[in-house]
């Protein structure tokens, strides 16, 4: 596999909502036009000449969005940059959330619009102005790119926690209670890996950072703000470090029975905190802080001519298929007493606004016809480095599987990124037999059958891109 040099673009702006809206994430709806730190946007483009016939690129566009996988979103993006980006092939174009629940919502109907309200933008009308805005930042990124390099980085900080508690009887409860007596320990390890591709100019300076980890911006997701959470300090901590010009582009690695929320350890952080004087974000910026350095210091030496290949793929995955039992639960709901209501269990007891995925009815009426899920996946290999995307909110074990079948040196998987539609969560079976929010059939399009599909087939599009004498580089 040819080495060639490598052209590096950056950009990025700010995408907060000019007027009040829907901040999405939660049950119930939340509006304001209070931005608390500003929602932000960051392209990252790469193209490399292999000759005169052939070329690879990729972009790279990360945003402070709770999702990126609205039907048709993707598409919008790519028609406003019709014409914009001489020589960009659009279908490599690779869009990721950071998963912030105080960020605006991007589709109607999910909460009831205010009446007469002139001031209130609907998420149609801040779809259309956010479509406009990213494609001026790949555009950006695109004419920005030059000959430079890129080096590799790895450390940890301790940012996601396991968020699943489960207790003696086998059950499970996200944020479940760890002090009850029947608690028996949380439902999966956590992730602390920090993934860096650092990029660098022609005379070696840092141009800017891919920082992968496991774990939502979610540290203020219930507050009625718009917010890019723990990323916004540690874009400031990266800016005050290394100046305004080092760009930072986040990534979610698979975390979708993680978050920043402690189920263990108050106690002590709450008195590191207060020593330190910081908050919940100031502390993960902090660690964050301490892996760039690490990774900075002790990073792989700057390559201007790397292996560059980037494949797009569409996977077809099982549906969860939703039973009778549950069919007929379901049509019942609205017909039930608040009585009935609260003796159901957990997922059967109320409507959920999260679109079809909840909606039990529809879904089983239509799961002989629509048995697959389709999704898009990128899998781009930079020097030793491979990306490998997915739209689902990905239980982290998925991802430790993935990461020691991989033949690359540093796999980063993220999760959240674009596709054709939003794939929700998708547990394991261990989270799905212990029930509860994130492992009910009525958050989740795909199951653990479906889970264990995607695994081979990431892995299998990985291992492609490298030579059997590339693996193993170290044991």
């Amino acid at each position: 596999m040819e080495k060639s040099g490598i052209m590096i673009g950056w950009s990025r702006g700010e995408i907060s909502p000019l007027r009040k809206t829907f901040v999405s994430g939660q049950f119930h709806s939340r509006i304001t036009d209070e931005v608390l730190s500003p929602l932000m946007a960051t392209a990252l483009a790469l193209e490399s000449k292999i000759s005169d016939e052939e070329e690879e690129q990729a972009v790279f566009l990360s945003c402070d969005l709770g999702g990126v996988a609205s039907p048709g979103f993707k598409s919008e993006v790519i028609e406003e940059l019709d014409g914009r980006c001489p020589g960009l092939d659009c279908s490599k174009l690779t869009m990721n959330a950071t998963h912030t629940h105080t960020a605006p919502c991007l589709e109607n109907g999910w909460y009831e619009e205010p009446e007469d309200d002139p001031d209130f933008m609907k998420p149609d009308e801040y779809r259309g102005w956010l479509v406009k805005r990213l494609a001026d930042i790949v555009a950006e990124a695109w004419e920005a790119r030059r000959p430079g390099g890129i080096s590799r980085g790895f450390g940890y900080a301790v940012i996601g926690r396991c968020r699943r508690a489960v207790y003696s009887d086998g059950s499970a409860r996200m944020y479940g209670d760890t002090s009850r007596a029947d608690f028996v320990g949380l439902e999966s390890c956590d992730d602390h890996r920090v993934n860096i591709l650092f990029t660098h100019d022609e005379d070696g300076g840092l141009t800017g950072m891919i920082l992968n980890v496991a774990c939502p911006s979610q540290c203020e997701e219930s507050k009625s703000v718009f917010s890019a959470d723990f990323w916004h300090n540690v874009r400031e901590s990266v800016k005050a470090r290394y100046g305004e010009s080092v760009h930072v582009l986040p990534q979610c690695a698979p975390a979708g029975d993680l978050s920043p929320h402690l189920m263990e350890d108050h106690k002590e952080e709450c008195d590191l905190r207060g020593r330190l004087g910081l908050d919940d974000k100031g502390i993960i910026a902090r660690r964050i802080m301490a892996a760039v350095v690490e990774g900075l210091e002790t990073a792989s030496p700057i390559e201007k001519n790397v292996v560059f290949i980037h494949k797009v793929k569409r996977y077809q995955l099982p549906k969860l298929m939703v039973t009778e039992e549950q069919y007929e639960l379901e049509k019942r709901i609205h017909h039930m007493s608040e009585e009935e209501l609260s003796l159901q269990p957990f997922g059967f007891n109320r409507v959920w606004p999260f679109g079809l995925v909840c909606d039990l009815i529809s879904r089983y009426e239509r799961q002989k016809n629509e048995p697959i899920f389709e999704m898009d996946t990128h899998v781009i290999r930079i020097g030793d480095m491979v990306f490998a995307t997915n739209p689902f909110e990905l239980f982290v074990d998925y991802g430790r599987r993935i990461r020691n079948r991989s033949k690359a040196l540093q796999t980063c998987l993220v999760q959240l990124s674009s596709s054709s539609e939003n794939g929700f969560y998708l547990p394991t079976k261990r989270a799905f037999d212990g029930g509860h929010y994130s492992g009910l059939v009525k958050s989740n399009w795909v199951g653990p059958d479906g889970g264990d599909v995607l695994v081979d087939k990431t892995i299998k599009d990985i291992n492609s891109l490298f030579k059997d004498e590339d693996y193993p580089r170290t044991r």
